[in-house]
C-alpha cells in the first residue's frame, strides 16, 4: 500500500534559468522515510501527480529537497511557474525506486556515477549520505549535458571534492565549446575510458533513459561490470494520459464486482491503457522502479504473460503482500494473445 503524507511548500529558488529547487516540510511530526537514491511523488492542488528525487542526504526532520528541471509545455512547470507559493499545502506519496545507496564493501575498490541532466539529484543525496557517514570508498562523479550551462552545481560539486579527497567530480559535454578544458563526450563512454576493469566496482547511473542503457550495455559488456553491480534510474519526462481507442480490450475488476471493459493497443504497455482509463497512476515513467502499477492478474491469464524481468520480480517481492498472481502493468506489453486479459488493482 502506498503511504502518502502531507507537506508544506517552505521555499522555492532558482538554481540556474530552468531549474527549480523546491524544499519541503512535512506538516507534523510524519515525514516520508526515504532513503538517498529514491523518489517520492507529488500532487499538485490540480490534482495531477508528478515524481522527484529527493536531491539531499535524508534528514531526521522528514524535510525534503527536490530540483525540477521546468518544460515550455508541462503541466506541473505551469503550475511552478506561476501558481507555486511558500505556505501551500501537498500532499506526497511514496517512497519509490530501489535505486538507493548501497553500504560499503571490502570487495568494492570504487564507485562510479553517472548522471545527465536533474538525474544529478539522487546522485547529490547519496554523495552527501556516503560523506556524513565517513564513507572510505574512493567515488568518481561523472555528470554530462550538452553545455556548460546544463551542469547547473558544478560549482558545488567542485567544492565538495575539494573538501572531500576521495571523491573525483568529471564534468562531461557533449557539444562543449572551444575553450572549454574539460571533458568531451557522453559520460558513459568517458566513464568506460577511464574505468576499463570495473570487476570490482559499483555503478550508479541517473538520467535520460538512452544514456542509462548505454552504460549499463557499455559497462557491463566491454568493462567487467557485475550486472548486479549496476543501480539505476531512468528519468522520463511526465506524459498526460490521454483517451485511446484500441484494436485491443483488457477487462478490469472493479471493488463492487463488477467488470470495466478498457481499450487497449496492440504493442503498448498495459500501463498505457490503464492510465488512460484514470485506473492506474503512471509514477516511474515504466521503469519498474516503483511498484505504482502493480496489478493482480487471473490466475487462469498468467501462462500467456512473459516472465518477468529480474528487476521486476526483485520489486514485486519488496513489495508489502506480495503474489504470484502480482505483476507490473508497465512491464507488459500487450498482444493479440492477451485480447480480454482480466485483472483488478492488487488487494
Amino acid at each position: 500500500m502506498i503511504e502518502t503524507y502531507s507537506y508544506r511548500l517552505q521555499t522555492l529558488h532558482w538554481l540556474d534559468g530552468v531549474t527549480l529547487r523546491l524544499l519541503l516540510r512535512p506538516e507534523g511530526h510524519r515525514g516520508l522515510p526515504i532513503q538517498a537514491g529514491q523518489f517520492f511523488s507529488l500532487q499538485l492542488p490540480s490534482g495531477i501527480t508528478r515524481s522527484y528525487s529527493l536531491a539531499c542526504a535524508p534528514r531526521g526532520d522528514g524535510w525534503l529537497e527536490a530540483h525540477i528541471r521546468l518544460r515550455a509545455a508541462g503541466q506541473a512547470s505551469a503550475w511552478l511557474r506561476h501558481e507555486a507559493c511558500p505556505g501551500q499545502m501537498l500532499t506526497i506519496s511514496g517512497p519509490f525506486g530501489d535505486c538507493v545507496w548501497q553500504a560499503e564493501q571490502a570487495a568494492i575498490d570504487r564507485v562510479v556515477m553517472l548522471a545527465t541532466g536533474t538525474g544529478i539529484a539522487p546522485l547529490k543525496a547519496m554523495l552527501e549520505y556516503a560523506h556524513a557517514a565517513g564513507c572510505r570508498t574512493p567515488m568518481h562523479l561523472y555528470w554530462g549535458g550538452a553545455e556548460d550551462a546544463d551542469l547547473y552545481l558544478a560549482e558545488y560539486f567542485a567544492s565538495l571534492a575539494l573538501r572531500w579527497p576521495l571523491l573525483r567530480f568529471i564534468p562531461v559535454l557533449s557539444n562543449a565549446p572551444a575553450e572549454w578544458t574539460g571533458r568531451r563526450g557522453f559520460v558513459q563512454d568517458v566513464a568506460a575510458a577511464d574505468h576499463p576493469d570495473l570487476s570490482r566496482a559499483r555503478v550508479y547511473a541517473c538520467g535520460a533513459p538512452r544514456m542509462v542503457e548505454q552504460a549499463r550495455a557499455l559497462l557491463t559488456n566491454h568493462c567487467h561490470l557485475p550486472a548486479e553491480r549496476f543501480h539505476a534510474d531512468a528519468f522520463v519526462p511526465a506524459q498526460t494520459p490521454v483517451a485511446i481507442q484500441g484494436n485491443l480490450t483488457v477487462r478490469w475488476r472493479r471493488p463492487q464486482g463488477d467488470w470495466l471493459t478498457v481499450p487497449a493497443v496492440e504493442g503498448d504497455p498495459l500501463i498505457t491503457a490503464l492510465a488512460a482509463a484514470g485506473l492506474v497512476l503512471p509514477v516511474c515513467g515504466g521503469q519498474a522502479a516503483c511498484g505504482a502499477c502493480r496489478v493482480a492478474i487471473d490466475s487462469n491469464w498468467l501462462s500467456q504473460l512473459p516472465q518477468p524481468s529480474r528487476q521486476e520480480q526483485r520489486l514485486l517481492a519488496a513489495l508489502d503482500e506480495p503474489s504470484p498472481a502480482h505483476r507490473l502493468a508497465c512491464q507488459i506489453k500487450l498482444s493479440t494473445e492477451l485480447n480480454g486479459l482480466p485483472l483488478a488493482a492488487h488487494p
